[in-house]
């Protein structure tokens, strides 16, 4: 069941990290008009890239995860926000199938430590909070999602139900899959 929310704002969603992550730092990927991209979220702030403070207001979808959970927040119809937390652990693998999404961005553009913007041919942009080096040939990255299936006993159907991200990687069909998480703190 959602929750309700009059007001998104920093603090609201730093208050959600224990829920899912035992770390310091998670991340939340963040969409509003004008922004769609990552940030790094601690007990006490969000460090996000250079030149980017969200109009929390405008606010579409917000989805803050670590390897407990993800912390899911949406715009409602009367400028409210709706929020559910998913745990990991109350999913079964046979109850869910894992996707790998590709994230935009096939070249390094900018490095401004931790930040590694990625650009796309069209000018598309994205940037990430990173540790490690990253490498034109690591592109592109994926985020890992898990579907979660669920059945419904009125109708006798199966279908998706929810999903949550999970990670960020490359090489998905790899043995030697590089998983880019948790994040750098900036």
């Amino acid at each position: 069941m959602p929750n309700n929310h009059t007001e998104l704002n920093e603090a609201l969603i730093c208050s959600n990290l224990h829920k899912v992550t035992d770390r310091e730092t998670a991340w939340v990927l963040l969409q509003e008009p004008g922004f769609i991209g990552f940030g790094v979220v601690l007990s006490d702030k969000i460090c996000w890239p250079p030149s980017v403070q969200p109009d929390w207001t405008r606010v579409s979808d917000l989805r803050l995860f670590g390897e407990k959970g993800e912390w899911h927040v949406w715009s409602h119809w009367e400028g409210s926000w709706q929020s559910r937390l998913l745990k990991l652990e109350n999913i079964l693998e046979t109850d869910a199938l894992t996707e790998y999404h590709v994230l935009w961005g096939t070249q390094i553009q900018s490095r401004i430590p931790p930040w590694v913007a990625l650009v796309e041919e069209r000018g598309t942009e994205i940037w990430l909070p990173l540790k490690e080096k990253l490498q034109n040939a690591d592109l592109p990255l994926r985020l890992k999602v898990k579907q979660v299936i669920g059945y419904d006993q009125e109708y006798g159907l199966a279908g998706i139900t929810d999903a949550a991200l999970v990670a960020l990687v490359s090489r998905p069909s790899c043995k030697d899959q590089t998983v880019r998480f948790p994040p750098s703190s900036p």
